[in-house]
């Protein structure tokens, strides 16, 4: 992998503690931007099961590709496509782990 690369990826944890849901958002949210961090927060801790949501407020397509897609085979577990300007992708939700991921479109995310 380049070091280049390396240094951009970013990362979020699923946890297995239980949260509440009264008076919280039903989903995690990661914002997507143009310039570093890239995405806010850098890091994002999340209860396992519980929904993990990019919003792209950008001008530019970015896409959310979890590090195990550099590879073929079963360990892709989340690819986004191109998400478009005002657009968002959610998970529904992983397993307790961490989990890297990347922009295809613009890899020094």
């Amino acid at each position: 992998m380049c070091p280049l690369l390396t240094a951009a990826l970013l990362v979020f944890t699923v946890t297995t503690s239980v949260w509440s849901m009264t008076g919280t958002s039903l989903y995690t949210q990661i914002l997507m931007e143009d310039g570093s961090p890239y995405y806010v927060p850098v890091t994002a801790t999340v209860a396992s099961g519980h929904p993990v949501r990019w919003d792209n407020p950008t001008p530019t397509h970015h896409t959310v590709t979890h590090n195990g897609c550099l590879e073929e085979g079963p360990s892709c577990l989340f690819d986004s496509g191109p998400v478009p300007p005002g657009s968002q992708f959610t998970i529904p939700g992983l397993p307790a782990g961490r989990y890297t991921y990347y922009c295809r479109i613009h890899p020094i995310m």
